[in-house]
């Protein structure tokens, strides 16, 4: 069970990337190309806030250690997502922008928040069952835009809707707001998710406004192509700030190769065409490189990341991700302006994520001592053990 557990909520992850996924797969089949530069940024938008709304409610319990980590589903954002997917569904095949937009806030809201909770309380079977819901909701959706059916985008929010129902059982009580211990170290935590998760819906703006809402979509479709391997580096992730290291860093090292050899594969054998159909094309092999390395390089600084976090941390990691940031935003404006291209943009997210793994080592040597155990104290010791 120890190894089917990580296996089947990695494999339920993905569900949550096919959502972005399919709704672009949809729009490019029925919404002009102006509505699908518009839905990119609003994805863009979405994810941001969702994160921002799990990092108040989950992520700033788990940075308490002192804290009980048992945490559920808050009732107002079951609401929000009701709302929300309620929207879509009684909308027009292409949603007024702001309808969109409430709807892609409220469902990735939903969705992110529902699948870390499960993920930290190792509810698998659950999580199993939400997940597949989602995906026979998303396939249904994109068969359907294939054919030309107007209930495509219902279909689609229904089956989100509906995952992210079940993954609130049991039903969350009225009086748990989900509001965090401590609200100091919550700003904090907040404050840093807000600052980091700006880059996405920043340069999705700019690409929109600088190169159109081709470059729009295809800066979207290789984000979400590429996001495939998130659901392992955000299992990684969480178990980190969760349980700390507990030997579970090279094996997701592993999936993410094995992962990115997939979506490779995937692109050979013709799958993303079929998926995103016009949305996709050949010149978005090399920013799909790009971005997969980017993936890649994001899992060795959420190493001294999370030890920073479950130390207590919070106002370094602020700083730290602030700097973060500012790289983040200053390459990849320059990169954008100087190439004109999407591929530069990723690229400069490898360059910023290879730079700043130097300060968060650092910082986590001093600071974390389950860091400094492991990956620097270990190193040195072992030589002493073996030359005794």
């Amino acid at each position: 069970m120890k190894s089917v557990e990580p296996l089947v909520q990695i494999v339920a992850g993905l569900a949550l990337n096919a959502f972005p996924a399919i709704f672009i797969a949809v729009f490019a089949r029925v919404a002009p190309i102006e509505q699908q530069g518009r839905l990119a940024v609003s994805l863009a938008i979405g994810t941001y806030v969702a994160q921002l709304l799990s990092a108040f409610v989950v992520e700033s319990r788990l940075a308490t250690p002192e804290a009980d980590h048992k945490i559920s589903m808050p009732w107002w954002i079951a609401l929000l997502s009701t709302v929300s997917g309620t929207l879509l569904i009684v909308s027009p095949t292409v949603p007024p922008t702001p309808v969109t937009l409430i709807g892609v806030l409220g469902l990735s809201s939903g969705l992110l928040m529902a699948r870390t909770i499960g993920v930290v309380r190792g509810r698998w079977k659950l999580e199993s069952v939400a997940a597949s819901i989602l995906m026979v909701g998303c396939l249904s959706a994109l068969v359907l835009a294939v054919h030309d059916n107007s209930n495509c985008v219902r279909v689609l929010a229904a089956g989100a809707l509906l995952a992210i129902l079940i993954r609130c059982w049991p039903l969350p009580a009225h009086r748990d707001l989900g509001f965090p211990p401590d609200l100091t170290k919550a700003a904090w935590v907040t404050g840093e998710t807000a600052t980091v998760g700006m880059v996405q819906p920043a340069l999705s703006t700019f690409i929109l406004a600088v190169l159109g809402p081709s470059a729009a979509v295809g800066f979207r479709v290789v984000s979400t192509i590429s996001g495939i391997l998130e659901p392992i580096l955000a299992y990684g992730r969480v178990r980190q700030l969760a349980h700390g290291h507990k030997g579970e860093v090279a094996q997701v090292a592993m999936l993410l190769v094995a992962g990115t050899m997939a979506i490779f594969i995937g692109a050979y054998l013709g799958i993303w065409s079929l998926i995103f159909g016009p949305a996709w094309n050949s010149s978005l092999y090399v920013a799909l490189a790009i971005a997969c390395v980017w993936k890649l390089c994001l899992l060795v600084t959420t190493i001294p990341f999370a030890a920073l976090r479950r130390a207590g941390r919070t106002k370094t990691v602020f700083w730290l991700r602030a700097a973060n940031t500012a790289l983040y935003v200053v390459f990849g404006l320059t990169f954008l302006f100087s190439f004109n291209s999407s591929a530069a943009v990723f690229l400069s997210f490898v360059i910023t994520e290879v730079l700043m793994f130097v300060p968060y080592h650092l910082v986590a040597t001093r600071s974390a001592p389950e860091y400094n155990s492991v990956f620097v104290s270990g190193k040195l010791a072992r030589p002493a053990s073996e030359k005794a």
